[in-house]
């Protein structure tokens, strides 16, 4: 039976309110994303998390003050959800106590030990927090950093290897952040003759940004040009945000018949687009390669996983009851409901 928090007050929506700070919320799973005021109460008031990774709600809060933009801070709280999805009343309560002690405290540094020293905190990976800064300082009208110039000039213009070397991860985060149509165009001519670790750090940090048709098209054809694993994944993470739905799904079709073998590419695929799943051939053939590929372990994580994201709750019973599926996905499936079923 779920524990979540069923109740629309109190929670973090009323602290935030109390405060009389402004504030953004951001998902910092498997890859930075807005969270709308909508999608934040949603949850706030006991709904499923819209994006969760590895069982939990990567949640980010940038708060500020509305007189003094530059008095800000950012929360960052690693949060356990339910078997539905939501939050456990029981974190709820905790979270809520710490956040509304470390409101009642006239101690400043009392009051960050509060924001900060508990067990829900995390540090992201560098460029998840290149990502976050960089959405971060535009949210509030500062200045990016001063990597910025360089890399826009490079990402638009072009440069070589060694130009690229004294440009530092913020810098493309930045660029990136705040980049013009005009300059998605440009960086779509230049992608092709970047170095090579420089495309392949740019395809990465894609994941974090919405690609327009024409930068998913070149993409999509560099991938292709290059017919590597590496640029595979990074591309198939590049385009997760991509708007171009139809383009999109017949990529990672494609890569899933050309990299059968490579679990790093079924990873990617499951893990950047779960949206696709609801297409039966492409989740069958992605879960029939997870349970070749994987072992036990990691293909019961992946799929229970997969059964907190929104609208995939019933993949396995579609995958189990299909008459298509493979021995080695019926296999994989039986273990994974009698490990299920041992732990109840």
């Amino acid at each position: 039976m779920s524990t979540s928090n069923t109740q629309s007050t109190p929670g973090l929506v009323d602290f935030l309110e109390r405060s009389g700070a402004r504030y953004r919320a951001f998902d910092l799973g498997s890859q930075l994303r807005n969270l709308s005021r909508e999608q934040f109460a949603r949850f706030d008031q006991g709904q499923p998390y819209p994006y969760p990774h590895l069982s939990h709600a990567w949640l980010i809060l940038l708060l500020w003050n509305p007189e003094q933009r530059e008095q800000h801070s950012i929360w960052f709280m690693k949060l356990p959800l339910d078997e539905q999805g939501g939050l456990p009343a029981a974190v709820m309560t905790d979270v809520l106590d710490r956040l509304y002690r470390s409101l009642a405290t006239a101690d400043a540094e009392e009051r960050q030990r509060l924001l900060t020293d508990h067990p829900y905190q995390f540090t992201p990976p560098d460029n998840k927090m290149a990502a976050l800064h960089a959405r971060a300082s535009r949210t509030l009208g500062a200045p990016p950093s001063s990597f910025h110039p360089e890399a826009h000039r490079l990402l638009t213009m072009g440069g070589t290897a060694e130009d690229w070397a004294g440009v530092g991860l913020q810098g493309l985060f930045d660029a990136l952040e705040r980049r013009s149509p005009a300059d998605e165009q440009a960086l779509s001519r230049q992608l092709p003759d970047l170095p090579d670790f420089v495309r392949h750090q740019v395809l990465n940090a894609f994941e974090h940004h919405q690609p327009g048709v024409a930068l998913t098209e070149c993409i999509i054809r560099l991938a292709r040009h290059h017919q590597d694993v590496a640029t595979r994944v990074a591309t198939l993470r590049a385009l997760s945000l991509s708007p171009s739905a139809g383009m999109v799904e017949a990529f990672v079709s494609d890569s899933l018949n050309q990299f059968a073998d490579e679990l790093d590419v079924v990873l990617a695929v499951l893990s950047r687009h779960p949206g696709l799943l609801a297409n039966t051939d492409l989740a069958l053939a992605a879960l029939d390669r997870l349970a070749v590929l994987a072992d036990t372990d990691g293909f019961n994580r992946v799929v229970q996983g997969l059964a907190l994201q929104p609208n995939l709750s019933g993949l396995i019973l579609q995958a189990l009851r299909h008459p298509h599926r493979s021995n080695a996905l019926a296999q994989a499936i039986g273990h994974l409901i009698n490990s299920t079923r041992t732990l109840q």
